[in-house]
Order: C-alpha cells, then sequence, then structure tokens
C-alpha cells in the first residue's frame, strides 16, 4: 500500500489497502506501507499520521513501513532521493533519456494546438535529438532542463490480475518526464525503483492507475528488471454512477471514525464493494476475510457505494457487540458530548436498552441523555393524556409517584402489573397512561421498554422526574385557569 500524505486516507485508499492486506495475509506474504510524499510542497506529516491512523484504526497491521521498520527502508521516498537518483543515472547510462528544455509555456501551446487540431495532447519531440555539446551549453549557462523517457512505439501490455490482459499503444504518449529539472525523479519512475529494491511482487491498486502502469513497464524493461503482477481494482461511485467525492459526505476514513462507525463494519462493507465469497454470506470477521479472499472474485465493474447499507452493516454489528465493549466504545462519545459518564454496571444497563435502536455509536449521547443528566424537561405535548386534562394526568402520575415510593422499580413484572392495574382503575387504555409516565421520565415519546426503563434510572431518579411532571403539569393548570379567570 503506497498512499500519497498530501491529505487523509479516503474510503477509496481503504479498500485498496485491504484487500492488499488481505492478499499478504492469505498468501502468507509480507504487507507493506511506503509513503509516496514525492509532491513535496502538499506532503505533511500531518497527512501522513493520518494515513496511519486511519490504516491502524481499521486494523490493517503492515509488516514493514515508516513506524515499523524492516529489511527494505527507508519507507518514505522523500528519504529515498539518492537511491532514485543513483537509478535514473543508469537509464540515462543505457541512452533511455533526455534533458527537455521547454518552458511550461511551450508545452501548454504544444497542447493548445494539438487539442484544436483534434489530436491527443503529447510531447512533440522537440528537445530529443539535441547534441550532447548543445545540451551541456544550456546547462552550463543556467538554463533548466527536465529528463524526458523516450519512448519507443509500438504495443506496450501486462497481465492484469483483476481485468486480465490491457495493451496501449505507447505512440500515444509522447516522451515523458522522469526527472525534474533539479534532478529529483517523479512518481512513476521512483515507484518502479522502490518496488524492485523492496521486492515488491504484487500490487493492487485503484484502476484509475492504468496509465501509469504501462508506463512503469516500459521502464522496466528499460532497466532489464522484473515488474511485479498488478491488479487493478474498478473504481468506487456514489449513487449516481459518478467517482465518489466530498461532496457525498464522508470520504475520510477519519470522519467515519468520528461519526461512530465501528472498524470492523467498515472493513466488512468496503471488502463487499467489488469482491463476493461466491456464497450468500455478508458477515465476515477479518479471519474470515483472510480465508475467503480471492484476487478472482474481485468484479470487473465500478463498485456503488451505499451509505444506508453501511449504517446497516455497522447496526447489525452494534447488536452483536458484548454490552461491556459496546459500553466501552461509546464511553468517548459520551464525553465528547459533556455527559457525565457513570458505573460500569448502569452505563451498561442504560446501553443494553438502546442497543437495538443505534446504527452508530456517536448516537449514543443522545439516546443515553435521559439516563445520564439529573432532571429532564418533559415534552408537553405528549404528557398530558390525549384528550384529557392537566388536572387528570397529575393526578393519575400521583398515584404512579406512590406506587413506585411502595413498591420501586427494580420488579419489572410488579411494575407493569401495578401500572396495568391502576389503568384499569381509572378506566384508562394502558398507553394511555405509560405515555405520560414514559414522557415524565426520559422526556419524550420515543424510549425503550417503558418497564425496563423504569428499572435501570432507579426509585430515585424515577420519582425525581415524575414529581417535576406533576408541578408542570399543576402550573400550567393554574396558568389556563387565570387566563380563562382574566
Amino acid at each position: 500500500m503506497a498512499p500519497s500524505p498530501t491529505g487523509s486516507i479516503h474510503i477509496g485508499n481503504a479498500r485498496t489497502a485491504l484487500y492488499n492486506y488481505l492478499l499478504a495475509r492469505q498468501s502468507g506474504g509480507t504487507f507493506v506501507l511506503r509513503i509516496e510524499d514525492t509532491a513535496r510542497d502538499r506532503s505533511t506529516p500531518e497527512f501522513e499520521q493520518a494515513v496511519l491512523d486511519g490504516l491502524g484504526w481499521l486494523g490493517l497491521e503492515w509488516d514493514e513501513g515508516p513506524d515499523a521498520g524492516g529489511e527494505h527502508g527507508p519507507y518514505r521516498q522523500s528519504e529515498r532521493l539518492e537511491i532514485h537518483k543513483e537509478w535514473l543515472a543508469k537509464l540515462t547510462a543505457a541512452g533511455h533519456t533526455y534533458r527537455c528544455f521547454c518552458t511550461r509555456e511551450e508545452l501548454a501551446e504544444e497542447r493548445k494546438v494539438a487539442q484544436k487540431a483534434g489530436r491527443a495532447p503529447k510531447y512533440s519531440g522537440k528537445c530529443r535529438n539535441l547534441t550532447a555539446e548543445v545540451v551541456e551549453a544550456r546547462l552550463e549557462a543556467g538554463e533548466e532542463a527536465a529528463v524526458r523517457f523516450r519512448v519507443m512505439p509500438g504495443q506496450v501490455s501486462f497481465e492484469d490480475m483483476i481485468l486480465g490482459r490491457l495493451e496501449e499503444d505507447a505512440g500515444l504518449w509522447g516522451d515523458f518526464i522522469v526527472g525534474r529539472s533539479d534532478g529529483t525523479p517523479v512518481y512513476n519512475f521512483a515507484v518502479v525503483v522502490d518496488d524492485h529494491l523492496m521486492e515488491i511482487t504484487d500490487v493492487v491498486r485503484g484502476g484509475d492507475h492504468i496509465s501509469n502502469t504501462f508506463k512503469q513497464v516500459v521502464m522496466y524493461e528499460a532497466l532489464g528488471l522484473e515488474p511485479p503482477r498488478f491488479g487493478h481494482m474498478p473504481l468506487t461511485l456514489n449513487a449516481k454512477r459518478q467517482k465518489l467525492s466530498k461532496r457525498d459526505g464522508s470520504v475520510a476514513v477519519g470522519e467515519y471514525r468520528e461519526q461512530g462507525y465501528l472498524p470492523e463494519a467498515v472493513v466488512n462493507f468496503i471488502a463487499l464493494l467489488g469482491w463476493n465469497p461466491g456464497d450468500e454470506r455478508e458477515l465476515f470477521t477479518m479471519k474470515e476475510l483472510i480465508e475467503a479472499f480471492s484476487m478472482g472474485r474481485i468484479t470487473k465493474s465500478n463498485a456503488v457505494f451505499d451509505f444506508a447499507r453501511l449504517d446497516w452493516f455497522n447496526g447489525t454489528y452494534i447488536r452483536k457487540m458484548e454490552v461491556a465493549e459496546l459500553a466501552r466504545r461509546a464511553e468517548p462519545f459520551l464525553k465528547d458530548a459533556g455527559l457525565k459518564v457513570p458505573d460500569e454496571d448502569y452505563l451498561r444497563a442504560a446501553v443494553t436498552l438502546e442497543q437495538e435502536r443505534v446504527k452508530k455509536l456517536s448516537e449514543f449521547p443522545e439516546a443515553l441523555r435521559f439516563f445520564l443528566v439529573e432532571e429532564v424537561e418533559p415534552d408537553m405535548k405528549f404528557l398530558v393524556k390525549k384528550k384529557g386534562m392537566e388536572e387528570g394526568t397529575a393526578a393519575a402520575l400521583s398515584t404512579v409517584f406512590e406506587l413506585v415510593q411502595d413498591f420501586g422499580v427494580q420488579d419489572v413484572e410488579q411494575t407493569e402489573k401495578n401500572l396495568r392495574g391502576m389503568a384499569d382503575a381509572l378506566g384508562w387504555k394502558a398507553g394511555e397512561l405509560f405515555m405520560p409516565i414514559r414522557v415524565a421520565i426520559t422526556g419524550s415519546k420515543a424510549s425503550p421498554p417503558l418497564f425496563e426503563t423504569m428499572r435501570v434510572l432507579g426509585r430515585a431518579r424515577v420519582l425525581l422526574r415524575l414529581r417535576h411532571a406533576i408541578r408542570m403539569l399543576a402550573k400550567n393548570a393554574q396558568d389556563e385557569a387565570f387566563e380563562k379567570s382574566g
């Protein structure tokens, strides 16, 4: 896996990394992470750390890399410049390169003329046949010159692990740049050198790299090197069949973490973006993915990113998770929301009641808020019995208050029996009584099962909130009576 630290690692990179990881683990190979920071003006240590954090969060442990070391380091391309220069000198000594003095303005004009004539834009070869004396003189005069690779006409091909045999006419390219005017090699050449020296045998990457691969193949041939096997994955598209971008919502892996997605759910989801196990299975542990994965089952068509399906995966993993572990993972989100985290037993009991309802860890602060604050403000619209009056609801809640005082709330079956009996005595339907109780103790008309919620909240909290609701109802009744009299 060879990301550029010019931004946070996005979900497409993550899928590429996962497939490389699975292939390495399945074959008993080595998973290598190389930081390709040749774009010096856009690469930053912060972005590099974001890459490491994102892949680490997903559980993709690399065997060799900038922080893990290994026999083939260094693992940052910026630290391999002298190695690249040595190999560029070899390429030049073999007669495969030449100096190009064309300015950006000249090259832009060439492209403009080609496009106007309906031709594919490519370098004209203007500097290809300059004599050694002319080149030396211009360099001594201080002119800047890039290094171009001499492209030989003809078909270039390679066998892709996913797409099969791919061919392209090199005559369409023009001579391409392999070294900058300051002598530093560009990405395509540095990759060839590094893959060879790091003994990379398999490269799995996005389909947008195919054009790069053709150029790399001819450089391998020019240097007399054996290229690795290449596999180019189809792109990840949004629901409109367009390339996934930031306009579609979360793209960076770190954003999924912040939004409360579980890494194992994200891994499971992206594994199935363009790959299938050949059966009806949908849920996989990492171990199961390693066992089931095969390059031959990666589809050739583009994958469509479905956020609703990701939410389904995440919700499924949340429901399957042990409560203690789920509570542990929910804690940081509760703290970030400014909520006081209670003792373990109470938190686990609350999480248990909400486990079936939430799809992301980030939903826990709102879902658990009424469990974690001292008082709640009941929604008056739902606190009063439908077609009823404040006085009647207040009287009913007062009786509930007395029942809770006498019997407590720990025996769920007894609580339900008492409240159903009370509803019968009032001549109310059970739901007509349960709704005001629910709103009084949670603040909302939607909550986990009422009697289990009362048990978790405990006798003291339930009594406190019932008392508050009764007072609010009484105050509202007084205010309405005052308005009518006035």
